[in-house]
């Protein structure tokens, strides 16, 4: 086990892209997100418990995970076109934004974080297949600094990437 070391305290920073995949499933190329003030990844368990019957208190004896997964959690600051297509389920074309147009109610493409932190490791996450849900208001009228909050579920990408399919993260060394 390695000793206590601060320099391994984290105050992340970093820049947030995605690359939107078209209605064939195909990518359109990687965008930077603009200002992200925060990017979480959230592990998921499903389990399922089993009591003992054998005596008049039931006790636990077993329990074993049905599914796991992963989420991301991240807000954008910017209200580019782009973004705005994202967030209220929509398609660009020119200047318009066409509300509720994606293929299937769905944003579907790859996340990539990279970080650059004030203090800590760096480092590079790459999710493969995310399908994106936008969970804020969009807001045109505020006396506060707009914004526009998503969810993403990490979906399972077998066959692009068999040995890692869900995504990766990679500690930038030396950079």
């Amino acid at each position: 086990m390695e000793a206590h070391n601060t320099g391994l305290y984290t105050l992340g920073k970093g820049i947030l892209s995605f690359d939107r995949f078209d209605d064939d499933g195909l990518p359109t190329g990687l965008r930077d997100l603009g200002n992200a003030p925060n990017f979480t990844l959230t592990p998921t368990v499903e389990t399922l418990e089993h009591f003992s019957s054998r005596e008049g208190l039931k006790k636990k004896d077993l329990v074993i995970n049905l599914s796991v997964g992963v989420s991301a959690k991240f807000t954008l600051e910017e209200y580019d076109k782009q973004n705005l297509a994202m967030a209220l389920l929509g398609t660009v074309s020119g200047n318009i934004i066409n509300l509720l147009m994606a293929t299937g109610g769905q944003v579907k493409g790859r996340l990539e974080f990279v970080g650059n932190p004030s203090t800590g490791p760096k480092f590079h996450v790459t999710l493969w297949k995310v399908n994106l849900k936008p969970t804020s208001e969009v807001a045109f009228i505020s006396d506060d600094w707009g914004k526009v909050d998503f969810e993403a579920e990490i979906e399972s990408d077998d066959v692009g990437h068999p040995t890692n399919p869900y995504g990766l993260i990679n500690e930038m060394v030396g950079s």
